[in-house]
């Protein structure tokens, strides 16, 4: 309920156009507008003043905030981008120029225990798959956990960025559940353990033209296109 709550805040700063400075209300006036209770609503709140998407100012309500200070959960603030549609297309861009090569370097950096934390990831989304459950955590930890391994200083803060290109994905396309990619992890996988760095290159490439395919078809779908 939380996460519901905090999804119709974000689209009501879009749909209205509120900026930094305006007024969303207080606890009660949001939990009221949303029929919601107010905790759930407070509960709302705090995770968005985290990410430095709201301010509160004691007595007086709940405000867009100015992003002066550094999102710790969004630091480019892509979540308040009107278009998210075209915001994952541009996202699975950038991963398709970055991704491959993180993969590279992590096929020579990666340490035991992150490549035995790849194999337990691996395990469980498969699991998950054969269920048809969700294991959208696992998919976003696993690319997480390749990015840390690459042995490149500035790789780990693009991670919320990395984040947000796999979230946004899986719910534009809802291939979370699917066999096809969590094969692709596996094979992955494979060529971290036998730390061939173009191997796992290539293999990092062909996971994500699969997933370009995918965005293509929902793109279609809507009637939109873009140069990917």
């Amino acid at each position: 309920m939380t996460e519901q709550v905090l999804d119709k805040m974000v689209d009501y700063i879009k749909e209205n156009n509120l900026q930094p400075g305006d007024r969303l209300g207080t606890e009660m006036e949001m939990a009221k507008r949303m029929g919601v209770s107010r905790g759930t609503v407070r509960e709302a709140i705090k995770i968005l003043v985290f990410r430095n998407m709201l301010e509160v100012r004691q007595g007086s309500g709940t405000y867009v905030s100015d992003g002066k200070t550094p999102l710790a959960g969004d630091p480019l603030g892509l979540e308040l981008i009107p278009d998210q549609f075209k915001l994952t297309w541009d996202l699975h861009e950038m991963r398709m120029l970055l991704e491959p090569e993180i993969a590279y370097r992590a096929a020579t950096n990666i340490a035991e225990g992150q490549l035995d934390r790849l194999r337990e990831m691996c395990d469980e989304m498969e699991r998950l798959s054969e269920q048809r459950k969700e294991r959208m955590p696992l998919d976003v930890e696993f690319h997480i956990c390749l990015a840390e391994s690459s042995g490149n200083l500035v790789v780990p803060k693009l991670i919320p960025v990395l984040r947000q290109g796999v979230e946004l994905f899986i719910k534009y396309t809802h291939r979370e559940a699917t066999p096809e990619s969590v094969a692709k992890h596996r094979d992955i996988l494979e060529a971290l353990e036998a730390r061939d760095p173009q191997w796992a290159k290539d293999m990092m490439l062909m996971h994500l033209t699969y997933n370009s395919q995918e965005i293509r078809r929902e793109a279609v779908r809507r009637g939109v296109m873009y140069d990917l």
